[in-house]
């Protein structure tokens, strides 16, 4: 395990500055969002090769590993041009892991509003062909893509992540576990050992990322909280990682640089159960 943070956490910065920041910090691994923590680029057309090579090296004289790249997009739009545009762009965030050394090229799907009429086959099953054809590119290319489970997205439980893993049938095709975003409901606090046991049990070393976050629920909105001060039960999450996957980046996730040492103690902590 490596301990990380999501780097635009911090701020945009030039890449230098980024990773100074974050070794000093005392991270030694980070998700990385080009358009989101670079000050020079806002805008996936501003990355070319010598944007690449200087993030790169800036990170690797820092001693900062680049354990995911985002690329966040929506590939589960209804609409198809809409749905295969944002797959192109994925396409290119995976050229630019692959440019960079990255493992993983990271993303989550598409918000599904309940409110809404939409039927959840149909939206998984537009899913399912956007990420057939980003697996078709990431084994050319060598690079993982980390897809993201969310409990109000359309990938939205362990038991449909699963089934995608096993329709799409690819050894580049990998999960990221953000306990967090698991739970919508007090209620799902007060089931979480069962939300996340069941999880690991199912989606199991498909994992290839943790995002770690902290919250409370106040009059049903989740408040932000420094790690081991909110309501999640990590230790078991970790003790289950570290006995069964653990080669894995460990990503602090809404970082506030002013109590940033509270969660890195924290997090070492938890990596040791």
């Amino acid at each position: 395990m490596k301990l990380g943070m999501r780097a635009h956490d911090f701020g945009r910065f030039e890449p230098s500055d980024l990773a100074k920041k974050l070794h000093e910090a005392g991270f030694e691994t980070c998700q990385l969002a080009l358009t989101k923590a670079i000050s020079t680029v806002t805008a996936f057309s501003d990355i070319n090769l010598l944007v690449l090579e200087n993030v790169r090296r800036s990170f690797s004289d820092n001693n900062v590993e680049i354990g995911v790249l985002g690329c966040y997009v929506e590939i589960g739009h209804e609409n198809k041009d809409s749905r295969l545009a944002e797959v192109k762009k994925f396409l290119t965030g995976l050229e630019h892991a692959k440019e960079l050394g990255v493992r993983i090229a990271g993303t989550e799907t598409t918000h599904f509003p309940a409110s809404l009429d939409i039927k959840r086959e149909p939206a998984y099953e537009n899913l399912r062909d956007s990420v057939l054809r980003m697996v078709e590119a990431a084994e050319k290319l060598d690079v993982n893509i980390g897809i993201e489970t969310v409990a109000d997205h359309t990938l939205n439980s362990a038991l449909l992540t699963r089934r995608l893993l096993d329709e799409v049938s690819s050894k580049k095709l990998k999960v990221i576990l953000d306990p967090v975003n698991l739970i919508l409901t007090q209620q799902d606090i007060d089931n979480q050992d069962e939300i996340f046991k069941n999880f690991l049990n199912i989606i199991g070393t498909s994992i290839c990322a943790l995002h770690v976050k902290d919250i409370v629920f106040n009059n049903g909105e989740k408040l932000w909280k420094n790690i081991g001060q909110g309501d999640i039960h990590y230790k078991p999450i970790f003790k289950w990682l570290q006995e069964n996957n653990n080669d894995l980046p460990i990503l602090r996730e809404h970082v506030k640089p002013s109590s940033c040492e509270t969660d890195v103690h924290a997090i070492r902590k938890l990596m040791t159960v």
